[in-house]
């Protein structure tokens, strides 16, 4: 410590911790005599202790503030949301077909049994005919026209085999068109042109021989016609005035002007005379370019014409290709309504068989009486139902119906639908369709969204009419709105405001 320093406080009186106090509280400092410098130590005689004062609790409401934000915080969080109500399953609108007679007769024998699963095209139920003699005749006539169709066809053959024959002649002449005017062309560009253009060139390169002429002529001209402006010059200094006003220095002055003008004038003839040959190479010139141009419009009219004679020819082949395409096609045509008219011929009095138009469940009853029994053409002998797909008509009550219409278009709308049988899987399927227009259940009392989704039955879990539950998903909301849905469902507080 300075010993010139007497209100310095110790450096251990740094370290002592004390409660806060007021400063009216607060002790005043010892006054240190000033004359004595040997041990600086403060007077302690008279302190007294100082009651702290209340300070308030700020970490109590730190943490009532983070509770209250964190709340807040939670609040705002999305959470999964779903809709959870019933259903019932239905089959589809169109998965029930009849089997219908195909000719009036009577039904001899059935193959399947009231609850049997059939396959499409599994033999159900054998007919006895009463008369196939409409569908013979009809079998007759479709051959009758499937012949004469082949031996039209057959007979156009050669016809367009020659046509052909000839285009591919005409289409190889006109190709060999082509091919010379393209080799005409290339060979300009190559630098040998035709005789007419070897012609404009050379008159263009005579032209061109001139020129150097004309302009050394010009040249020469020119300084002629510098001297003479010189002497000009010289004449019209007005230190010669005097001179000059004689007679003769005057007529040699206006001589010397004349030939100025006449060499003007020369020189002015000659730049004309190579403008002149100027225009004539730039003629020259687009003459050789009008030749060139004339040979490629020439070789692009011939590659029309070629396209022209390959088009043709392609006609000819597609002709030729249908006409053996046709006989193709009619000849196992043929021998096939062959097979079929003898086949009816052979079993007219014999059982026809029906078979299943689709694969599923034979729904009709009392099949045993229908045996035996006349039956006239597209009358109805059983019914199946393919229960491989079933319809969930989901009933979603008003008051969810806001959640479920805005997932309908997206790919992930979806729905879990839980049986009642514990021993049955739970599935996952998607929406199809929401009806516009809500109903009314049962009762009368609530209004309810008609959902639809499709279920694969295709094991056979689920039978029609069955009831489950439905499980549907919908968009995540925060907290707060989930639990004030809830309330206001569960105190129909709508109801009040």
């Amino acid at each position: 410590m300075s010993a010139t320093n007497p209100n310095n406080i110790p450096s251990r009186l740094k370290l002592k911790v004390v409660p806060p106090t007021s400063p009216k509280e607060t002790a005043a400092p010892a006054k240190t005599n000033p004359a004595d410098t040997s041990t600086h130590q403060p007077s302690v005689e008279n302190t007294q202790p100082v009651k702290p004062q209340q300070s308030f609790n700020f970490a109590r409401l730190i943490v009532i503030g983070g509770l209250v934000a964190g709340g807040v915080w939670v609040s705002q969080m999305p959470i999964p949301n779903s809709v959870r109500t019933e259903a019932r399953l239905e089959p589809l609108p169109d998965s029930h077909r009849f089997v219908y007679m195909q000719v009036p007769g009577s039904v001899t024998k059935f193959w399947v049994n009231p609850g049997d699963f059939v396959n499409v095209g599994q033999r159900i139920a054998s007919v006895a005919t009463l008369d196939l003699d409409a569908e013979i005749i009809q079998k007759q006539a479709k051959l009758q026209e499937q012949e004469s169709s082949s031996s039209a066809a057959l007979a156009r053959i050669p016809v367009v085999q020659s046509k052909l024959e000839e285009a591919i002649q005409v289409e190889l002449a006109a190709r060999r068109q082509v091919e010379e005017t393209r080799e005409e062309i290339e060979r300009m560009k190559g630098g040998n042109p035709p005789p007419e253009i070897q012609k404009l060139q050379a008159e263009i390169e005579a032209l061109s021989s001139k020129i150097p002429g004309i302009e050394a002529e010009i040249l020469g001209l020119q300084e002629n016609l510098q001297g003479t402006e010189k002497l000009i010059s010289k004449y019209d200094n007005p230190e010669l005035k005097e001179l000059m006003a004689q007679l003769p220095l005057q007529q040699k002055l206006s001589e010397l002007r004349g030939q100025k003008a006449t060499l003007m004038g020369n020189i002015a003839r000659k730049e004309q005379e190579i403008l002149e040959i100027k225009h004539q190479m730039v003629a020259k010139t687009e003459e050789i370019a009008a030749v060139k141009q004339e040979r490629k419009q020439k070789l692009a009219n011939r590659q029309d014409e070629l396209a022209s004679r390959v088009a043709i020819k392609q006609t000819a082949m597609q002709e030729l290709a249908a006409a053996k395409d046709e006989v193709a096609i009619r000849t196992p045509v043929i021998k096939t309504l062959r097979k079929e008219l003898q086949k009816l011929q052979s079993e007219q009095q014999k059982n026809q068989i029906l078979e299943a138009p689709i694969s599923g469940i034979v729904v009709s009853q009392n099949l045993h009486e229908k045996v035996g029994k006349k039956m006239s053409e597209n009358q109805d002998v059983l019914e199946i139902a393919n229960l491989d797909k079933l319809v969930a008509s989901i009933e979603v009550p008003q008051t969810d119906s806001d959640l479920v219409k805005g997932i309908v278009k997206k790919p992930s709308a979806t729905v879990i639908l839980q049986p009642l049988e514990p021993g049955l899987p739970a599935i996952t399927t998607r929406i199809e369709n929401i009806e516009p227009v809500l109903q009314s259940d049962p009762s009368g009392q609530k209004q309810l969204l008609l959902v639809r989704a499709i279920v694969d039955n295709r094991q056979r879990l689920f039978q029609p009419n069955a009831k489950v539950y439905a499980q549907i998903e919908v968009e995540p909301i925060p907290l707060y709105q989930r639990v004030q849905r809830e309330l206001m469902k569960l105190f129909k507080i709508r109801k009040y405001v």
